[in-house]
Order: structure tokens, then sequence, then C-alpha cells
């Protein structure tokens, strides 16, 4: 640069400066000078000259035509330039355009991961004039192509026709008129004018405005590339409002409206279809007229009002009717009822009553693998997130709820060994800002899986009385048909459980175990317990998990699959099949490994010591068998399970 300074006689001066090149820093971030570097601002051939006044301020400044290169993508090229900042309003003459510059590099360099791709030329036109009077005329036009986002569905063409960006200031009214037109992106028009005057720079809060706003998007699925991984939304959007008031309090009025609104994502099990909306806007209030959704069959309704302003706040309530909230194959929810939304600056209250009408939640699927918790995924290009420690501190804001929740009548779990049905209510609450669930959850027609052993839930309660993820359990499952109560009793909270054996009447651990697994004392043990021990460590070092056995028998559709020794002097090896059909109903299959045939077995549970037993094939026979135990415990009701697994079949008909 060079510089030549020329000193008035009564004070202040003149500077010229002729500026050869500028470069302020490098567009890639490096920190390289060379010429092949692209830097954020660059220009040549610069010349000005500046006035300063006796007091050492800048008085005029004075430009000769010239060009700058921005981010080695936009070109500025402007006319002369001159400013005098003498007396009470600044007077300014700027004439300049932004020469035709792609907008697709740009907007990768700041949105690196949305995929922008295109060849959309842009071009813009400014001309300030600001005297006595304010004149300004600025445009922002396409010039040629179209823009669109690279996606997992392949390209998302806006298929843009015309777009053009003006602001029109002459006489004191300012005049902003967008147009937008794309053949998926739809039609976006207006005027919006605000009345000052001539001698103002900018509108006041107190300038008086008025405007209309058109807008139709016919498919809003084009900007699926802003909304989350894996939702699809689809639907028509129309806008007409008209804007009145000033500019410090703008007053709105027309209609928002929505048709055939959908959104979808199949890995959670989450499908709205035709949805329709109707907002009218009356002021500083927004009045949903309409607002429905369907999921599955059911249907959901929001309905209420808005007040926009400084002091926002929002009344709405909601109704649902049989809608389906989640509906995969391992997940499904369908609930009706109601609710109360009142939502304010400072505080926010649901008050609600809801029931299940179905649902199933089947923890036996295994889900998607997912990162850990501790796991952090960084984006070159991405913002960090500022560390919980030093971001600001968020404003305490009062949160209050009370919705109760009706079990309902098909409501299924199953998982970690558990398959039963759930039956109560609970109350969703706050303390404190904070979750609580209040009631109690039982359960009805179970079973759980442990021990190798398919076990009926006689009582399984989950009581709530705080934090929902922690509830206390009281769950006793027994094995059926035997003539003692043994099985498993759990005991504690969610987080801790404690499981033990249990039996009625009470007996060693060596017994229980030999009652739960084999069915019988423990007196004397063949090959076949031996068996039936080991499936019982297979089960213990399953865990959590279903035992490779057990899910074997799930694929085949059957309940009972063993091996053991038949008596007499000549033992054989016997396998057995067995089917549970109904709580009193078994039917099972069992056949010598040497034997030429097989014997069809058909039991019904008549009482707790009395079974009806019909064979066929290698031996035909109807026996009705009664076990009386000289030992045994006191009258007690009849066992709700069919199979007599006290004895094994074919070894104690009479």
């Amino acid at each position: 640069a060079q510089g030549s300074w020329v000193a008035d006689a009564a004070g202040g001066g003149r500077w010229s400066a002729r500026v050869e090149r500028l470069a302020v820093g490098s567009w890639d971030g490096s920190a390289g000078t060379g010429p092949s570097v692209s830097s954020w601002a660059e220009a040549r051939d610069l010349r000005a000259e500046l006035q300063f006044g006796v007091d050492g301020a800048l008085a005029t400044l004075r430009a000769d035509a010239g060009r700058l290169q921005l981010a080695d993508a936009v070109t500025l090229r402007w006319d002369e330039v001159r400013v005098d900042l003498r007396g009470q309003r600044a007077q300014i003459a700027l004439r300049a355009d932004l020469e035709p510059f792609a907008l697709a590099p740009l907007l990768a360099r700041l949105q690196p991961t949305m995929g922008w791709e295109g060849d959309l030329r842009l071009a813009a036109r400014v001309d300030i004039r600001a005297a006595e009077r304010f004149e300004a005329d600025l445009v922002l036009e396409r010039r040629e192509g179209d823009l669109h986002v690279a996606g997992p569905d392949g390209l998302q063409l806006l298929g843009l026709s015309e777009l053009r960006l003006e602001l029109a200031a002459h006489a004191g009214e300012w005049v902003f008129t967008p147009r937008v037109r794309g053949r998926n992106l739809g039609d976006i028009g207006g005027s919006l004018r605000v009345h000052s005057t001539p001698e103002q720079r900018w509108p006041q809060p107190s300038d008086r405005m008025d405007g209309v706003l058109q807008a139709r998007v016919p498919d809003i699925g084009i900007w699926r590339a802003w909304v989350p991984a894996g939702w699809r939304i689809a639907g028509e959007l129309q806008v007409d409002a008209a804007l009145a008031g000033t500019v410090g309090t703008p007053l709105y009025s027309g209609t928002l409206g929505a048709s055939g609104l959908s959104a979808r994502n199949r890995l959670e099990g989450i499908s709205l279809t035709d949805g329709q909306v109707r907002v009218r806007l009356e002021g500083d209030t927004a009045r949903i007229e309409q607002f429905t959704l369907r999921g599955g069959d059911g249907s959901l309704a929001i309905s209420g009002s808005a007040t926009l302003g400084p002091q926002a706040q929002a009344k709405l309530q909601l109704k649902a009717e049989r809608f389906r909230v989640l509906g995969r194959v391992d997940r499904l929810l369908i609930a009706s009822g109601q609710a109360q939304l009142e939502l304010a600056a400072g505080a926010s209250r649901v008050d609600g009553a809801f029931s299940v009408d179905e649902a199933l939640f089947d923890a036996t699927r295994s889900t998607a693998p997912s990162l850990d918790s501790d796991v952090t995924l960084r984006r070159p290009g991405a913002a960090e997130d500022l560390d919980t420690e030093t971001a600001a501190p968020r404003t305490a804001r009062s949160f209050s709820m009370a919705v109760d929740v009706d079990m309902g009548q098909r409501l299924r779990v199953r998982g970690r060994g558990l398959d039963t049905a759930l039956r109560g209510r609970v109350r969703l609450g706050t303390r404190s800002n904070r979750l609580v669930v209040d009631g109690t959850i039982t359960t009805e027609r179970g079973t759980y899986a442990a021990y190798g052993q398919k076990l009926e839930i006689e009582r399984g309660i989950l009581a709530f009385s705080g934090p929902p993820a922690d509830p206390r359990l009281d769950v006793l499952a027994l094995r059926p048909n035997l003539d003692v109560r043994v099985g498993v009793l759990i005991t504690g909270n969610v987080l801790a459980p404690r499981v033990r054996l249990y039996s009625d009447p009470e007996m060693s651990d060596t017994d229980k175990l030999a009652w739960l697994m084999l069915g019988r004392a423990p007196d004397s043990l063949g090959r076949s317990d031996t068996t039936m021990l080991q499936r019982a460590a297979v089960a213990l070092l399953a865990g959590e998990d279903e035992a490779p056995t057990d899910a074997l028998l799930r694929r085949l559709g059957l309940d009972e699959l063993s091996l053991r020794q038949s008596e007499g002097d000549t033992r054989e090896t016997v396998v057995t099949l067995g089917k549970q059909l109904s709580r009193r109903w078994y039917v099972g299959y069992e056949r010598g490994v040497n034997a030429t045939a097989g014997t069809w077995q058909l039991i019904y549970r008549l009482a707790q010591r009395f079974t009806l037993r019909l064979q066929s094939g290698l031996e035909n026979s109807l026996d009705v068998i009664w076990v009386l135990r000289l030992d045994e415990p006191p009258e007690r009701p009849a066992a709700s399970a069919a199979r007599p697994a006290a004895s094994a079949p074919g070894k104690d008909r009479p």
C-alpha cells in the first residue's frame, strides 16, 4: 500500500491511498500466504481519499471504482463511492453489484453435512443515495440453474424457476417484495410496506406497516433434509396472511392450512397420516380451527388458542380415540383419552387421563445397535456442543403434570423370561419439576421362565411411588401342577431386585430346587434327573437372556423336550415331546430310541390330585391317576396347569 498526506493550514488534512493488493485471512483455514491460497477477501489496485477535520475526525471518504473478491466465490464490484460525515446526517452515495455466483459451494462450506449441490447462480444489485432524503434499491435474484440436496433417497430438487428478493425505499416508504417459485418448492409471494419519513435511514418501531403474504408448498417433503434422520414427512402447506400494526407491534390476520400431512419413522414404528390443519390468525391471537391426525384406525385431534407477543401463552386440548402411537412388530401402543396443556413463559401444566386400548412390548427381539452413552460422535465441520459446566444457565421453568393412565385389558409385556398381561392404574405427576409415578400395576395370566422351567405368576405387583425407573417388586412365580407350592420369589426394586427360591411348606434350598426342576423330592437322582439339572445350569448361564434350549423349543412350538431312562431291568432311552394346549389340557408323544413305535398321550387335569390320561400307540390305556402324599400340606385350591409334572409320563399308571 502507498499513501500521501496533505495537511490544511487550518488543521486536519487529506490522506490519499493506493492499495496494490489486499488479502484478509485464508478461506480454507490454512496458514499459507502464497498466491494459490484463497482468501476471505482479496482486492487489487484500490484507490481512496480520506479527509479529516480540525478535530481529527473523519469528514469525507471517496473511493474510486473497484473490485473485491470474497471467499473465492463472490465478486463485489462498485462504482465511485462517496461518504460525507459532516453535518447532522451522513450523506452516502453507493452503487455496487454482486456478479453472478454459485450458491451451492457457499452453503456446502457453511453446512458441510447437508449435501448441498447444484448450479444455481445468484446476482445482486445495491443502489443507496442518502442525503436530505434516503433512497435505496436492493435486489437479489436468480440468474440460472437450480439447487438440490443430496440425501439417502437421492437428489431432492427444488425445481427453482424464479427467485427474487427486492427491497426499495423511496419517499419514506419501504417496500419488501419476495418472489419464489419452484416446481417442488411451490409459490411464495407477497408484499410488506412500512410507512416512514423520507429522512429516516431505517424504519422506527412506531412506523405503521401493512402487507400480505401468500405461500403454497405442494410437498413439504422437500424439507426432509432438515428433519432428524429416519423421518419422512409429506403434505401440502398453504399460507394466506395479512400484516398490520406497527414495526414494533405487528398484527397478523389470515389462515395457515395444511392437508395430507404425514410423518413416518419405520425404525421407531411411528406412522401418522391424513393430517388436516387450519389455524386462524387474528391480531396477536392464533386459534386452531382444525388439527387432526390419523394413527392406524384411530385419530388425534388438537384444539385451542395461543397468544403471541412478549407474554406468549397457549391453551391446548388434545383428544385421542384408539390412536396408534407405536406400530412396530415388537412395540404396539394404541391409546385413547384427553389432555389439557397450558403453556406460558415461566410455567407449564399438563392434565389428562388416558387408557391403553391395546399394547405389546416385546423385548425378546433384538434392537438396532447403538453407541454407548459415553461415546460422542463428531462430524467434520459440525459445531461442538458447549460443555455443561461452561454453558449459560437456563432460566428455571415451572412444570407440573397430573395425567392418569389406565392400563386397560389388552396390555402385554414379553422379554427377559416374562410373558404376561398387565392391569392397573398409575398417575404421572411431578415433584420439584421431576417426573414421578404413583400407582400399582399387577400381572394377569403371566408366566416367568426361570431355572429352565416355565413358571406361572401367581402374584405380580409393581408399586410406583416416585421415579418411574425404580418401582417396588412383589412377584411370586410357581411351577404348576405340583403337590407342593414351589417357585421363585422376587422382591426389592427394579434397580436392585432380590430373587430367591420359594416353597410352601418351607423346605431346604436343595429340596426346593429338586421340586422346581424335577417335580418331586430329591430322594434319589437318576440319569434323567441329572439331565434336568444340566438344563437348569444352562438356564443359569444364560442369565437374563433366553437359554438356547428354550429358544429351540419356542421355534418348534413345544413346551417340553426331554430325555429319560425307562424303568425296569433293561433301561432304555426315551424321548418325550409335549405341548400345553390350555391350562388343563396337555398332549405329548414319547418314544424309545430303539422302539418301533411311540405312544401318544392326552392328559386332562381334573383337580389338584386327580388326573385323566389317555394313551394310544405302542400302549393303549385310559388311566385315572390319584396322588396321595402322607406328608402333604393342608388343602389348597387346585393348580392351574394341566400336565402332571410330578412324575414322568408313562411311569405312574395304576
